[in-house]
């Protein structure tokens, strides 16, 4: 059981990566409750019991600032640092997030390899075409056109293919915090 000032300090102390006034708006927001509390005749132990424990509030709110973040600035990192806080909230997510995660990846950097193998091969056939002494020279065009269209088109996809996954990947983790607050409910 802690005091109002134990409780706030602990939960200000876990949240130090956020920005401070994300940091100053949670602890408000959680001052107000004691507050609320006091004026219903609950004690300081009382509420903060309700509350819960500061170390589990601490996780989902990092949880949910890293996916909001990684919603407005879509980057690598973000994704990371949301997929990282997340995994921090238990075991479950280490196998439904984790798991998923790395699957989509693996195909994301495969289909990236692919495309930039279709890119680059046009360089080495229109090589091998010059340095041939047969005339298959149009035979060699066609297959550059053929190979060099289809890793641009193939490019093209993948970025919106990419960007499609990075919502995905966002709203996934938005629902599997969702789904982990419910189960401690």
């Amino acid at each position: 059981m802690m005091t109002r000032s134990e409780f706030l300090n602990e939960l200000e102390r876990l949240l130090h990566e956020l920005p401070e006034s994300e940091r100053k708006e949670i602890l408000f927001d959680y001052n107000e409750h004691f507050e609320i509390g006091k004026e219903e005749g609950k004690s300081q132990h009382e509420v903060s019991e309700s509350l819960g424990n500061p170390r589990t509030i601490a996780k989902e709110l990092k949880a949910d600032f890293r996916i909001n973040q990684a919603k407005e600035n879509q980057s690598v990192s973000n994704i990371s640092k949301a997929v990282i806080a997340t995994l921090s909230l238990g075991f479950f997510n280490l196998v439904f997030v984790l798991g998923p995660f790395f699957g989509l990846v693996g195909i994301m950097i495969g289909l990236y390899a692919t495309t930039l193998a279709l890119i680059v091969t046009p360089i080495f056939i229109l090589i091998k075409a010059l340095l041939a002494e047969n005339d298959q020279f149009m035979e060699s065009l066609f297959l550059i056109m053929a190979t060099g269209g289809l890793g641009v088109l193939l490019s093209v996809g993948m970025i919106y293919l990419t960007k499609f996954v990075y919502i995905g990947v966002v709203k996934y983790l938005q629902f599997n915090v969702k789904i982990v607050r419910g189960y401690k409910a």
